[in-house]
């Protein structure tokens, strides 16, 4: 028994970290794609801390291939800013959300970036086509609905996600604005990816299980 839900546990964790990969990076070799899955597969059982890996693996894959190969690349606009991308996104992203139980974290990433970027529309005096075009990108909702939710390598209490999901947040806006970094979203991820262990530590709770999940009320 304990072996058949830990293989269910790894097809649900490797279906959400190939999706994020097909769905978010592009490359002209398939060897690239290829070092992209295999570095994410790697970095569940380097990067731990007891028995939790801390990186994002469709994100480390991502920043993995991107750095190492001459052919990866990541376009935030490449899913277009239209408003059926979004109700798309939404409503599927909604689905494994209440599944996990991580909306949260999504709430908290967008209600500081899109504050963030809010202030700086109206310090420049900008338009608000602007501001929403910046916001609706549909990259932007994968990574907000998909990856900085993963429920296995985020803090595991409700407090440590959301000083987490702020701090990834106000780095995206600062690495966008500030040395116009398209893909930030992603260097934000893994550049703050280890402070998960620390967040454990600060804020304890036990450890997300895709199986018999309640979500903790901290």
């Amino acid at each position: 028994m304990t072996q058949d839900k830990q293989h269910k546990i790894n097809l649900r964790s490797a279906l959400i970290t190939s999706l994020g990969l097909s769905l978010l990076l592009r490359a002209d070799q398939w060897t690239t794609m290829a070092v992209a899955a295999s570095s994410a597969i790697t970095s569940k059982f380097v990067f731990k801390v007891g028995d939790k890996h801390f990186f994002n693996p469709a994100n480390f894959g991502i920043i993995s291939a991107v750095v190492l190969t001459p052919d990866a690349w990541v376009s935030p606009g490449q899913w277009g800013d239209d408003w059926w991308y979004g109700l798309l996104f939404a409503g599927t992203g909604g689905m494994i959300l209440q599944k996990v139980g991580r909306w949260d974290t999504t709430v908290a990433f967008l209600s500081v970036y899109s504050t963030s970027e809010a202030i700086r529309n109206l310090w420049l005096g900008l338009t608000w086509d602007v501001y929403w075009h910046r916001l609706m990108s549909g990259s932007l909702l994968l990574f907000a609905l998909f990856m900085v939710t993963d429920p296995r390598s985020i803090p595991n209490a409700r407090v440590g996600r959301l000083v987490w999901a702020a701090s990834i947040a106000i780095l995206t806006f600062i690495l966008r604005n500030n040395f116009f970094i398209p893909t930030a979203v992603f260097w934000a991820l893994f550049a703050l990816a280890p402070l998960t262990p620390l967040l454990d530590f600060l804020w304890s709770a036990p450890n997300f299980s895709w199986e018999g999940h309640k979500d903790e009320k901290i």
